[in-house]
Order: structure tokens, then C-alpha cells, then sequence
């Protein structure tokens, strides 16, 4: 399954054009692509003269996370206490790059989801679904929520302990966190993971790449420039390139684009599809911007189609942003309640 597709809403509308000598700034024109879900997601496209649109693709099988409402359901199933926090799960898996369903399977392996909070002689690890123990004695490892616990462990597993240590699979990542009965925690955390349509290969929550060919004579000149930080959830994002023929001949175009990854395996390409030519020498700039509006990390790459391939320009990253959720917590528990609605796989 895949999330469901954009419908657009309201007119494109050009925001910026203009045409000086020796670059040519491409006219930056913005739309509104909404889900059916209800979340809405402002993009922009580039277009020499005319809007020709943008696309919203659904993302391959492997990139999907599971949905709050598929979290819910096995919560529900098994008793859990932590019925309810379906859209944190998410929330915070997509902040950090960690499938919402390994979080959830580690939950179920080292607690039955939180039902069974370790609590040697009666002193309770408070909140603790994770046996994520920082303290000594094991027992004061506390948190003061579940949507607390949820949080520092995602952060924990994309930090250096894990992910930063190269340890991404359920396999690889089963001896360090779990030591003693190492064997039936990688069957546990496995068993659910497959069941919200996890990869127990790959905790990691990750997207498709960019093509391999290069164009050859087209290269990007300088950087993708972006507006300063902080990135959070409902920030607008602005980025400017610059692509320059090095050679002596004219390059024919098909199309050019910066192509967007989100969470929830979105991806947005804003470009032109128009045909053009690159003369030699020429540099032309481009404009494209975007809303923040899911939790996670962003990035993507230039693109340039020619008669018979799309090739890459620039770097496979040739921008990174990491979205955080908003700290007043207010907002982000408005946010936490609008990927109840996010689009099913």
C-alpha cells in the first residue's frame, strides 16, 4: 500500500521571476498539494515560463512506516498501557530515522509493551516500556512519561551506541541491547516488526536514491544554499542552486529538478519539464521551496533529464535538513495529533 495521493488545492501562483544578464533565474511558482489525510504540504516548482506542476510519489515498499492506526492495533491487542501513543511512535521515528516499528517491537519484546515494567524488590523503573537503563542501579533508569521514554530511546538508537556504531539490523543490534537472552529478544523484537511491516535487515527509517549517471558537460556550481536553522515543523524552506555548463557546446534539457525525500516516504520533485538549452558557459539559477511539515530528516538532490536518462548533478546529498518538532508543547502535541490522520502505506 501506498500513501494516498496529492490532490491540489487553490491556483499555482508565480512568487518571483526574473531574467539578468549572464543567469538566468528561473520563475519560482508555489502550490498547495493536501492529503487525504488532511496534512497539507506547500511545495514549490521552477518553470522557465510556464507552471507545468509538481508530484507528490509514493515511496517503494521498503520505505513505508507503519501508520499510528496499524501501532494502535497491536497495542490494543495486547493490553498495552501505552494505548493511545500510536502518533508518537511515529512522530518521533520519523524525527530520528528510526522505523516507528522497531521502537514499538523493542516496547513489546522487553516489557509486553509496558505491561511488565522491570521493578526488582518493588522499586519500579517508572515509565521505562524499553529496559533502557542509564542509571545505577538499573532501577532509577525513570521517566516521567511514556511519550518521555518514547523519545529518549529513538534519540538513543540514532546516536552513537547503535546507529552511529554502524549497528542497524535487528541481528546486530540484539547483543548489545539485550546481553542476557539475547536469543529470544531478536525472535520478539523480528516477530513484531514484521507484523507492522518492518525490516528486521534495516531498522534505519530510509528512502530510494538518486540515479547514478552524471551528465557530464552540466555541473553544480558552488552549493545548494539554504536558509539558516532552526528547522522545526511548519517552517518553510528555501533553497537556491546555481547549474553551469563547463563545455563549449550548448546542452538540450528536457527538464531540471530538485528532487525532495521527507518522512513518511514523500517525495517531491519541483522542477520544470519543459525543454531548454544550457548554453556553453552559461550559468542559470534556481529557486524551490518547501514546508516542513512532518518531523524527521529532509534531503534530496538535482536532477536534469536529457533525451534518454535523468542524471544526477551535484553531490547524492546535496542538502540535509533535520526537522525537529516544535518545543512549545502546545504545538507539538497538535502535530502528535495530526499524524493520526498521515496517509496509510
Amino acid at each position: 500500500m501506498s500513501p494516498g495521493r496529492p490532490t491540489a488545492s487553490g491556483d499555482f501562483r508565480a512568487l518571483e521571476a526574473y531574467n539578468g544578464p549572464g543567469e538566468g533565474r528561473y520563475l519560482l511558482v508555489g502550490s498547495t498539494l493536501r492529503h487525504k489525510s488532511g496534512i497539507t504540504l506547500a511545495v514549490a516548482v521552477l518553470s522557465a515560463a510556464v507552471v507545468l506542476g509538481a508530484a507528490l510519489l509514493a515511496p517503494p515498499p521498503a520505505a513505508a512506516a507503519p501508520t499510528a492506526e496499524e501501532i494502535e492495533l497491536l497495542l490494543a491487542e495486547n493490553g498495552s498501557p501505552m494505548q493511545g501513543l500510536g502518533p508518537v511512535f511515529l512522530a518521533e521515528g520519523l524525527e530520528h530515522g528510526v522505523d516507528p516499528a522497531f521502537l514499538v517491537a523493542v516496547a513489546g519484546a522487553e516489557s509486553s509493551f509496558g505491561r511488565f515494567l522491570y521493578a526488582p524488590g518493588g522499586d519500579q523503573a517508572t515509565y521505562n516500556a524499553f529496559n533502557w537503563f542509564y542509571a545505577s542501579p538499573r532501577q532509577a533508569s525513570d521517566f516521567s512519561s511514556w511519550e518521555e521514554a518514547i523519545h529518549r530511546v529513538a534519540q538513543g538508537i540514532a546516536g552513537e551506541l547503535y546507529y552511529g556504531s554502524g549497528l542497524v539490523s535487528v541481528s546486530a543490534i540484539g547483543p548489545r541491547y539485550c546481553p542476557e537472552g539475547t536469543g529470544a529478544w531478536l525472535s520478539n523484537v523480528t516477530m513484531f516488526m514484521l507484523r507492522l511491516g518492518g525490516d528486521p535487515a534495516d531498522t534505519r527509517y530510509w528512502r530510494d536514491g538518486p540515479p547514478s549517471t552524471e551528465p557530464g558537460l552540466l555541473v553544480l556550481s558552488g552549493r545548494v544554499k539554504l536558509e539558516p536553522g532552526p528547522y522545526e515543523v511548519g517552517r518553510e524552506v528555501t533553497a537556491v542552486f546555481t547549474i553551469r555548463n563547463e563545455g563549449d557546446t550548448a546542452v538540450a534539457l528536457r527538464g531540471v529538478r530538485l528532487v525532495v525525500h521527507g518522512p513518511l516516504g514523500m517525495r517531491q520533485e519541483l522542477g520544470t519539464r519543459a525543454e531548454s538549452t544550457i548554453g556553453p558557459r552559461e550559468a542559470r539559477r534556481f529557486v524551490a521551496a518547501w514546508s516542513l511539515r512532518l518531523p524527521g530528516r529532509w534531503d534530496g538532490w538535482i536532477e536534469v533529464d536529457s533525451e534518454t536518462q535523468a542524471s544526477l548533478v551535484g553531490p547524492t546529498e546535496a542538502f540535509v535538513v533535520r526537522c525537529e518538532l516544535p518545543q512549545d508543547p502546545e504545538l507539538r502535541r497538535s502535530i502528535v495529533r495530526e499524524l493520526e490522520l498521515a496517509p496509510r502505506r
